[in-house]
This record gives structure tokens, sequence and C-alpha cells, in this order.
């Protein structure tokens, strides 16, 4: 389908091709449509961009993709994290960040990108739409995050704790084995501390139980620190698949052993 372009898109769409948004929203067109002197509505002048193509739903309203005229048609870029760019484009003081298996793949410390994208909010979004292929946790860092791949993501300190802090939000541990040590690799003992210096101490027990084998340095400072804590389950309530008297752990969640995990230092 060819694009045409009417001379009222014309200035319009110079300046979109001149600043190049991967997203743009319509408060976003509302400025430029003032700048220009144009005194069309910014939702009808949205309508005719899409109706010829220089802009596609994202599936968060008054939130599109913009097309440049350097793509051979009205054809998605399909960023695998295009959903979360939209959202956070609507929802600029959100805190959105990618997180677990999101993140990996966005610092390159995965290979593949998950068919869902984990973020992390630091309150529930409510009655919110949340996009098709984004899902939201409530967590707040204490780290700062990220920039990945053009959006916000958890440092890797930060989402090492928030899988240790809920674990049955993993989407699949058993996939997780393939990055997790990567992710691993990547944190220092100082910044884990300090990711969970204000947190219970069952998360800090199921995150020094996660990095024993991976990370045993992490995990020895987990313990010279952490506060006695009774019986902790690692997962959801099922039958135990094994107990760390170490850690007071119920592991009810992970296919592996992480005692018998590689160190990765």
């Amino acid at each position: 389908m060819a694009r045409t372009i009417a001379p009222t898109m014309s200035r319009v769409l110079e300046r979109l091709e001149l600043e190049r948004p991967e997203i743009v929203t319509s408060a976003e067109l509302a400025r430029i449509l003032v700048e220009e002197g144009i005194s069309t509505p910014a939702a009808v002048f949205a309508s005719r961009l899409r109706d010829k193509g220089w802009l596609l739903p994202t599936g968060q309203r008054g939130v599109w993709e913009f097309v440049p005229a350097a793509v051979a048609g009205p054809y998605s870029s399909m960023d695998p994290l295009l959903p979360v760019k939209a959202f956070a484009a609507a929802h600029p003081d959100c805190g959105a960040a990618l997180t677990m298996h999101a993140a990996a793949w966005a610092l390159g410390l995965a290979d593949r990108a998950p068919t869902v994208m984990d973020v992390a909010l630091p309150a529930s979004p409510g009655k919110t739409a949340i996009p098709e292929g984004m899902a939201t946790h409530v967590f707040s860092p204490a780290l700062s995050t990220v920039e990945a791949r053009g959006t916000d993501s958890l440092a890797p300190e930060s989402a090492l704790v928030h899988m240790a802090a809920r674990p049955n939000e993993v989407r699949s541990w058993q996939s997780a084995q393939e990055w997790l040590p990567n992710m691993a690799y990547e944190a220092s003992v100082d910044r884990v501390l300090e990711e969970l210096a204000s947190r219970p101490p069952s998360v800090w027990a199921r995150t020094g139980y996660l990095l024993q084998g991976m990370r045993p340095d992490i995990s020895k400072a987990v313990a010279a620190e952490r506060k006695p804590v009774s019986k902790v389950r690692f997962g959801p309530r099922t039958k135990s698949l094994r107990n760390d008297e170490r850690w007071n752990i119920s592991d009810t969640a992970l296919p592996f052993d992480p005692r018998n995990m590689e160190d990765v230092r």
C-alpha cells in the first residue's frame, strides 16, 4: 500500500521525519500542530495519518508507532519492546522498568526475547489498561534503573532481588536457567546488599539461597548481614523439592539445585 502525503500533512511529516520518534503520543502531535500553526485537533490529524499509514496502532490509547518514509510502506518495526515503550509514553511518571527475562534480554544477557515483556512498577497500575504483550509486577527498586534498548530496565542486582522476592512471578525458572548465570555474573556484592537493605529477612534468605552456587561471594555477604528468619518458602504452597537448612528455605519452585550451579565469577 502506497502512502500519500496530502499538502496539509507535509509540514507535520517533515517534523516527524526530522525528529524520527519511534513512538508518537497525542500530546506530542498536538505540540507539533501548535508550533506549525495548524488548528486541526490532534485526534483528527492522527486519524488522517493512520489512514495513510504513517502512524500504526500500539495497543495503547493515544500512542502510535511512527513509520518513516525510509520504510517501504506502512510496516511495523516489530520491536518486541513496542508495548512497553507505548505504555511508558502514555504514563511517563509511572516508573516502569523491564525485569526478569525482559531485563536480561534488553541488557544483552539473554539470547531470546520473551514472548511477554515483564515490567516492574513501584505501585499497582489499578484499572490502567495494559497493552497486549506486556505484564506488570509491583516492585520498587532501591537502585537506579538503567537504559536498555530504548527503554528503562532494572539493574541486574535489582532484577535478581525481584526474582528472589517474588519467585512465583517468574514465568519459567527452567528457561531462566539459561540466562540467570549471566545476570549473576554482572551483579556486584555491594549493590546486591544495597538493593536488599530495606527488604524483609525472607527476601535476604531467598537471594542468598538462589545465588549460593553462581555467586558464593554474594551469598556469603548476604549471610553475614541477614537477620534470623523462620522457615521461608521459595515458590508456591506445594510439595517441597528440596530443603536448605543453611538458609532455612523450603524450595517448591526451582527445577535445579542452586547449590550445584557453576560459580560464574
